[in-house]
């Protein structure tokens, strides 16, 4: 674990942070996008930004450069942020980054990265998607299922497997003590 400071790629809150607004216990993992998806996009951004900065060149006019530029800087940007946390695993559940639903909640999750964080303890977590995409809440007994978009898809099997198995352990501990009490 890391404990990532403001300054360290662009990350908005530190551990101790999340501990605090969440109070989740202590951030024993982080999990980021597979290496690979993030240099794919990392490349596809690249690509497309000096597709948009070849065009500007040949513009003559300030006003007629002002889409590429926006354009341009919109892929730098993506470039920077590829390689965001999007999963904690704490001592009491995890911290996922949600997934957007509108255009004010995508410029949220650009330039305000904290705020489509989710806490969900490890007891309410009742199922994750095969996708990777959806998060089921709650106890299909009490018939109160909620389904939270998350953005998972792109973890590692690896990553994958340690979050499925962090949740099945911390569930299993959580109904010895259960039945124990």
């Amino acid at each position: 674990m890391s404990g990532r400071t403001k300054q360290q790629k662009g990350y908005a809150m530190t551990n101790e942070e999340l501990k605090m607004r969440f109070s989740c216990g202590e951030i024993e993992a982080e999990y980021e996008n597979s290496k690979w998806v993030s240099l794919f996009m990392q490349l596809v951004f690249m690509f497309v930004g000096m597709y948009f900065f070849w065009t500007m060149l040949s513009e003559s006019t300030f006003a007629g450069r002002l889409d590429n530029i926006a354009v341009l800087f919109f892929c730098l940007w993506r470039i920077h942020r590829q390689r965001d946390i999007i999963c904690y695993a704490a001592a009491k559940g995890i911290i996922v980054r949600r997934q957007f639903m509108s255009l004010s909640e995508f410029y949220n999750d650009q330039f305000h990265e904290d705020r489509n964080l989710v806490f969900l303890p490890y007891k309410e977590i009742f199922l994750i998607s095969d996708t990777w995409q959806e998060i089921e809440l709650g106890h299909a007994e009490d018939g109160g299922i909620a389904i939270l978009p998350v953005h998972l898809q792109f973890l590692s099997k690896k990553n994958k497997q340690r979050i499925i198995d962090r949740i099945k352990s911390e569930q299993e501990k959580n109904d010895e003590d259960e039945y124990a009490g």
